[in-house]
């Protein structure tokens, strides 16, 4: 993730000299009468999206919004710009501005840019034995504004559920050495935890196993494979949000 987030900063900064050396370039453009208005409007979106990619290589998310949002507005403008009054601006910045909208959008760049500092993030705790599962879960919690815990046993997971005090745990049945259930107990067992809301994510869904998870703690269970718009559903109805 290091150097992705690297990648994603040069970037950032190559799409900054680019807007600001069109911002000067584009400028003597404003004496030609015809051109005046197009070009202002131009300036000013170039204006706004150095402003965006300056913020974006210090990684702040109103940056990257202002990227993806500006650069939406300026490959429309240049589309239509480009049919209706075509040589007013090279089409490179039509493409240029669509792969910025692309890149900047995509999950693995939006992980980047979730503030670490920010209280009011929910946090959860995947507890799972399955290393693929968890890598699937985590960038679809992190792109959606949860920071992410993860452990691949019982123990490390109640371990990190006592240290970290997670607002959501998100809990498989069948784990080496102790059980999900048996975790769940202990959480609620304990009164600096047993507020935790656990969800059951298992691939045993039998009405009596839903019931055994109830019993011991458990808010609500879903049966793997989840899809991501199943399992966000559950997450916000957990968390109250």
């Amino acid at each position: 993730m290091s150097k992705y987030s690297t990648s994603v900063k040069v970037i950032a900064f190559g799409l900054a000299l680019i807007y600001a050396l069109s911002l000067l370039s584009y400028v003597s453009y404003l004496f030609v009468p015809d051109l005046i208005l197009s070009i202002f409007l131009i300036l000013i979106l170039f204006a706004v999206l150095l402003v965006g990619a300056l913020g974006a290589i210090m990684l702040r998310e109103w940056g990257r919004k202002i990227l993806v949002v500006g650069n939406l507005v300026m490959f429309l403008y240049l589309f239509g710009l480009e049919v209706f009054r075509p040589n007013t601006i090279s089409p490179s910045y039509i493409v240029m501005s669509l792969i910025a909208v692309l890149f900047f959008s995509q999950s693995k760049t939006k992980i980047l840019y979730i503030e670490e500092g920010d209280g009011m993030r929910k946090s959860i705790l995947v507890v799972d034995d399955d290393p693929v599962l968890l890598k699937t879960i985590k960038p679809v919690l992190l792109s959606n504004g949860y920071s992410v815990l993860t452990a691949l046993t019982g123990e490390k997971g109640l371990q990190i559920a006592k240290r970290q005090k997670p607002d959501l745990i998100v809990l498989d049945v069948i784990l080496p050495g102790m059980k999900g259930r048996q975790v769940c107990a202990k959480l609620k067992e304990d009164t600096e935890t047993q507020h935790i809301p656990v969800i059951f994510l298992t691939a045993k869904d039998s009405p009596d196993d839903v019931k055994a998870e109830l019993a011991v703690g458990g808010i609500s269970h879903i049966t793997k494979p989840v899809s991501a718009t199943q399992l966000l559903e559950e997450v916000k109805k957990a968390l109250g949000s």
